[in-house]
């Protein structure tokens, strides 16, 4: 489907469960302080590259990227891959910021959860997107540089890699009352 098909033509929105990743360069903002504006898009575009291919390996599809960061999304069933594609960006992402001598590293939250995948959006801009409560959720495990994971997903993992996990609490939220 194009991305300017209208609302007659375009295909349903469809409810469905996926393994979400959102992968982004740790400290990119501090780390990209010194360089030049051309050697950051070049920095963001090769990226861009890293993480599609290590994706589409792993049996994913990018969603979309935005800024120094990768959504992506796997079959519910691809679990385990999507965790062995956030570990097989660190390596690649760490050799990048090395040729622009500056520390970056992956950071990346992997949920199991329902989404709403489907075509969003007006007109030429229109484009194949996910939502949902557990697109948010995935945002908000956590920054900074590691690998984190829902309970959702590591129930998927083997024993044996269960071991290398540690469980950590999510901080409370509160929201105000009117």
């Amino acid at each position: 489907m194009s991305a300017s098909a209208d609302a007659a033509t375009r295909s349903p929105l469809t409810e469905c469960r996926r393994v979400v990743l959102l992968a982004d360069l740790a400290g990119f903002t501090r780390a990209v302080a010194p360089l030049r504006v051309l050697e950051i898009a070049e920095l963001v575009d090769r990226f861009y590259r890293l993480a599609a291919d290590t994706v589409e390996a792993h049996g994913g599809r990018v969603v979309k990227f935005v800024g120094d960061g990768c959504l992506a999304v796997f079959d519910e069933s691809a679990a385990v891959a999507a965790v062995e594609c956030a570990h097989a960006l660190r390596d690649p992402v760490r050799a990048l910021g090395a040729e622009y001598e500056i520390a970056l590293d992956v950071g990346a939250n992997v949920h199991l959860s329902t989404v709403v995948e489907g075509v969003f959006g007006h007109g030429a801009s229109a484009s194949v997107d996910v939502v949902g409560a557990g697109v948010i959720h995935t945002y908000r495990m956590g920054a900074g540089a590691g690998i984190r994971i829902s309970e959702p997903v590591y129930r998927k993992l083997s024993n044996d890699a269960r071991s290398r996990w540690n469980k950590h609490q999510p901080p409370a939220t509160y929201t105000a009352t009117e």
